[in-house]
């Protein structure tokens, strides 16, 4: 029985490696923004296509996520009620609840507007159509931040669910959790970490 909690806690992690997606996706957000107007180009199409076309592999590593990390707490002799009992499994599964309704969001809502702007006639895209993208894409590129922010959180937290940090270190963390998530939404990240 432990070669298949090991198993599935690798399958859990390399998934939330996966789950990594925000993090380039503002890079190459970051970098449509410095090639400036007009919007409708090539430059578009190529970003547009690239971040929609992952809503789908996200949602699966989303899913396997959650059925990996239900699987490991019931086959640990735990039951759902220790999503409760246990305060990090419990914000764990919170939060990935909640990036998966943000992606549904993003998917069922944000995407769908962006396409339907770039599929009016004319191009380059200018005046009010451009201004509306522009919006839409900045919301978008707030989600996906928030969605990096959440999904580093819980891989510290999962870090934490058998072996809890200090307080202080728990919260240190976060903070330069947000500090790097707020330095990959403002810029294009040339040195990584650094």
């Amino acid at each position: 029985m432990s070669e298949v909690i090991s198993i599935i806690r690798v399958i859990h992690i390399l998934t939330a490696i996966l789950m990594a997606w925000p993090v380039y996706a503002l890079v190459a957000v970051n970098q449509r923004v410095r090639l400036g107007p007009p919007l409708g180009d090539r430059a578009d199409t190529y970003i547009e296509n690239i971040i929609k076309n992952r809503t789908i592999p996200c949602f699966v590593f989303q899913g396997t996520a959650l059925l990996s990390g239900l699987a490991l707490v019931a086959l640990q002799d735990q039951g759902l009620g220790d999503l409760l009992i246990n305060p990090v499994l419990g914000l764990k599964f919170v939060l990935l609840l909640l990036i998966i309704g943000l992606l549904l969001y993003v998917h069922l809502t944000l995407q769908p507007q962006i396409d339907k702007l770039f599929d009016q006639p004319g191009n380059p895209i200018v005046g009010e159509p451009a201004a509306k993208i522009g919006t839409l894409r900045g919301r978008r590129k707030q989600i996906a931040s928030v969605c990096m922010f959440v999904v580093l959180t819980i891989a510290m937290l999962g870090m934490q669910v058998y072996s809890s940090f200090p307080i202080w270190l728990t919260v240190l963390l976060l903070a330069l959790i947000a500090l790097f998530t707020w330095r990959t939404y403002k810029t294009q990240m040339p040195y990584g970490w650094i």
